[in-house]
């Protein structure tokens, strides 16, 4: 159910990513929504899309940008032996530009095309069918659940959480299409050749996208760059989710498709059945559970999974709680690091700082030890920030989300180990060498799979405060996972956490201990002493 894919292109390696798991879920039977379009179909004429510029889509249920806002860090950004760059010296998107991902920008107004897809076997596969209003309430729920206001989902819209995890830096726009229906049967796709489409779901991207541009005529209105690339495509199939074959839900790259004038490329693939999982309710009705396509749409915007592909380990070092591992809550500062949402404050000497929560400030620190920092989010050091369950938290916080997962009930200090390095590796995909720069179209070294080029190097490693390592036997972080006041970290302590004790995984040493000083409603106070 958890797949990981190496694939070449001339000399670039493109990894895919992926999501597993969900539970199917059937309720009464309805009836084919009669607004149905079929990939040869003629022309049904829609008014190309323009969407308001405080709107996520153009539509009575869109989320408004300008009912959040936002307000800047009540820390100091700079004090004795401690500062806040300006900017990264580059950044990730220009890294994964390097190994040919194209991604949609992490910042500003982003659009991205969803269509919701079925099959010629409808009438035996659907899934939408199953559920009480059937597929057109799906169809509604779906538009819900990318661009809605959060009131009409169980948590959050695509675009209302990317938006408030930004901290307002992202503007996730778009529009929901009609359904569109593959010219094939799910069994004809599913069998459809590998040696001819690296995934079978090429197939009905390719397919979805020319009838896009027939039936709406504004598919350049995606390519917001204007290379050549439709920046971000979404498919919601209607096909019960089984874990196995391409019945699952992934982000994946279409690197095979030659054709000539605009593409897609960048794409996710999830069952309707995700739009369910959480069983949230409103009166007794089942609302949109964003969830997994909030997931999605990270891999979308270029981030890892920090769960564990590897089935013969339970190691799962980021502790479970995080959306890009078990799919629920805020992104960690790492994440919002690379996405260019957040700026550490980054420690330079013995000093006390104090840092606001940080799902609602992108407040967090870096210590990089007695060596210099490359001035990226791509390089090895601790990070550490303050996690309440307010916000983005606070929903799976008050009970565990599907899987058993649940957020942290109160609040504390989390401190990861991040080896985010760069490497460049040779044609066969064996590291050569590490690298501060982007000359030879470097990659992420590290992940969070076992089965990765090093089994005790995490990409991102979740401290336990009780300074025992119960992630390495499939455990997730509790409450007693984050540091409280009083709590100190050295390195002699924690030296089980890190393959080389004392020291950082490139050799050097982390050279700091950090005690909890103080931690309020607002704010944590932190002192930080050379060792």
């Amino acid at each position: 159910m958890k797949k990981r894919l190496f694939l070449w292109v001339g000399l670039s390696l493109i990894t895919s990513l992926s999501l597993a798991g969900c539970q199917q879920k059937t309720l009464n039977s309805n009836t084919i929504p009669s607004n149905s379009t079929t990939s040869n179909s003629s022309s049904i004429e829609k008014e190309p899309m323009i969407i308001p510029e405080n709107k996520a889509t153009d539509s009575e249920y869109a989320f408004e940008f300008d009912s959040v806002t936002f307000s800047p860090s009540p820390t100091p950004s700079s004090g004795t032996n401690y500062y806040t760059p300006e900017e990264f010296a580059f950044t990730y998107k220009e890294v994964r530009d390097g190994e040919i991902y194209f991604d949609p920008a992490t910042t500003g107004s982003q659009r991205i095309l969803v269509i919701p897809v079925k099959f010629q076997d409808d009438a035996t596969i659907s899934s939408c069918r199953n559920y009480v209003g059937g597929c057109d309430k799906a169809l509604t729920d779906i538009e819900k659940a990318f661009f809605g206001d959060p009131s009409y989902t169980g948590w959050e819209s695509v675009s209302s959480y990317y938006y408030k995890s930004s901290y307002g830096k992202l503007k996730l726009q778009g529009r929901v299409t009609d359904w569109f229906i593959v010219d094939k049967t799910s069994r004809q796709v599913n069998g459809l050749s590998t040696q001819i489409y690296a995934d079978q779901s090429y197939y009905v991207l390719r397919e979805a996208a020319k009838w896009y541009e027939r039936n709406y005529g504004d598919l350049e209105y995606y390519d917001q760059n204007d290379d050549g690339y439709v920046d971000a495509i979404w498919l919601v199939y209607d096909h019960r989710y089984t874990g196995s074959d391409i019945w699952w839900a992934y982000t994946f790259w279409d690197y095979q498709n030659t054709a000539s004038g605009l593409k897609p490329y960048t794409y996710a693939w999830a069952s309707v059945d995700f739009l369910y999982e959480g069983l949230y309710q409103q009166n007794g009705v089942a609302v949109a559970d964003a969830h997994t396509f909030i997931h999605e749409t990270g891999h979308v915007l270029g981030l890892d999974d920090y769960y564990n592909y590897d089935e013969n380990s339970t190691y799962g070092a980021a502790g479970k709680i995080d959306m890009m591992d078990y799919n629920i809550g805020d992104h960690n500062a790492y994440s919002k690091m690379l996405l260019g949402w957040t700026m550490p404050k980054v420690v330079t000497g013995d000093t006390t700082i104090t840092i606001a929560p940080f799902e609602s400030s992108g407040d967090c620190i870096l210590v990089r030890g007695d060596s210099t920092w490359n001035q990226t989010a791509m390089d090895e050091y601790l990070l550490i920030e303050f996690s309440t369950p307010t916000g983005l938290n606070y929903l799976d916080s008050l009970q565990p989300y599907t899987g058993g997962v649940q957020h942290f009930t109160e609040s504390g200090i989390k401190i990861y180990h991040i080896d985010s390095r760069l490497g460049v590796f040779d044609y066969w995909g064996n590291l050569s060498y590490y690298t501060d720069t982007l000359t030879g179209e470097p990659s992420i070294v590290h992940s969070n799979t076992t089965q990765s080029r090093s089994t005790d190097e995490f990409l991102i490693h979740l401290l336990e405060a009780t300074g025992t390592n119960t992630f390495q036997y499939g455990r997730s972080a509790t409450n007693e996972t984050l540091f409280q006041k009083g709590d100190t970290f050295t390195p002699s302590q924690f030296a089980n956490f890190f393959a080389n004790g004392t020291r950082f995984n490139d050799g050097t040493e982390i050279g700091y201990s950090i005690t909890i000083d103080e931690i309020t409603t607002n704010s944590a106070t932190i002192t930080f002493k050379k060792v």
